[in-house]
């Protein structure tokens, strides 16, 4: 059974206190993926390793749309600072990596690429084998539970902010029939792509919400479009303001709460917000009472908004702390 929910409080709102990243701290890598694409990545090595020292390895998989300069450089820093080499990147179709259509979302293929960036980690003489996490943030969070589900090679998983059950949550929000509506419009969409043989693209995200200029986004919110264009402006020149129509069919079908069992005994933490409109915090907690075995945790952080979790303080590095205290404790 899990072990009783833990709590960690963050202060309420700092004014928005925004991390930026070091570049300096990591290094570009590449790697193959399972369809022989080629992905490209950031390496953050701890800053007192030596080239040989051998040390514990985390994949990281980040939020809808983003790519490997967003979200997550501020946790890659903290966790390499405490020891650990982590490995971020674009997944297929996004960013640097290759992969046609561009900026195509498909949760089974990002959960694949995740499972090859474990394998690139093991083809590393600076890596321990034996000590491999995976922890992701946002739709990341909930990927990186289905890629431990799938690859008995990581040792323990952390989800961030994470989403579990997508179409689940847009039902919650918009009802039974609203959602059946607004999924057919998405229907109606691809079928013109397969019928004139043209990428459908929409916009990632749209402040104003759904309307009559913009019947279908990615993300139609304010609170979404404010990190994006902010981070795209300031971090990640590779994001992309557009994504195919395509993606919303099979990211409104992913649901990892099936996939949270099938990780066995593999230690699970889940850190979620309290405050959470996209990833709502009853599915963090399904996930959690889903979980097997005895060395599983729940920490629940005081937030506001969900994009806390992304790049705010004193959020990121409460999560941050409380996922090494984790990792410390089952990657032993």
């Amino acid at each position: 059974m899990s072990e009783p929910l833990s709590s960690s409080a963050a202060p309420q709102d700092q004014g928005q206190q925004h991390l930026l990243a070091h570049p300096e701290r990591r290094t570009s890598v590449f790697f193959q993926n399972n369809n022989n694409l080629r992905l490209a990545g950031h390496l953050y090595r701890p800053p007192q390793a030596s080239k040989q020292t051998r040390t514990p390895g985390i994949v990281m998989c980040g939020p809808l749309s983003s790519v490997k300069e967003q979200t997550l450089p501020h946790y890659a820093e903290r966790l390499s600072d405490a020891g650990y080499t982590v490995l971020t990147f674009d997944s297929r179709n996004f960013g640097e990596s290759a992969g046609e259509p561009r900026f195509h979302h498909d949760p089974s293929e990002v959960i694949a690429d995740c499972s090859s960036a474990v394998g690139y980690l093991l083809t590393r003489a600076d890596i321990d084998p034996e000590r491999i996490a995976m922890v992701g943030v946002c739709v990341g969070g909930g990927y990186a539970v289905s890629a431990t589900a799938r690859d008995k090679r990581v040792r323990a998983v952390v989800s961030v902010a994470g989403g579990f059950n997508i179409g689940g949550t847009f039902q919650k929000f918009l009802g039974v029939e609203g959602f059946a509506g607004y999924y057919r419009q998405v229907n109606d969409v691809v079928q013109k792509q397969r019928e004139t043989g043209e990428i459908q693209y929409i916009p990632t995200v749209s402040a104003e919400g759904l309307s009559a200029e913009v019947p279908m986004a990615v993300m139609p919110t304010s609170e979404a479009a404010s990190y994006y264009l902010r981070t795209h402006t300031q971090d990640a020149p590779n994001w992309s303001p557009l994504m195919t129509a395509a993606s919303l069919e099979p990211f409104f079908m992913y649901n990892g709460l099936s996939h949270v069992p099938l990780i066995g005994y593999t230690p699970l933490q889940v850190i979620h917000g309290t405050q959470d409109m996209f990833t709502i915090p009853e599915f963090a907690q399904a996930a959690f009472d889903a979980a097997l075995g005895s060395h599983n945790e729940l920490v629940w952080i005081e937030t506001q908004n969900h994009v806390a979790l992304y790049d705010e303080e004193p959020y990121v590095s409460d999560a941050a702390a409380n996922i090494v205290r984790f990792l410390e404790q089952n990657l032993k």
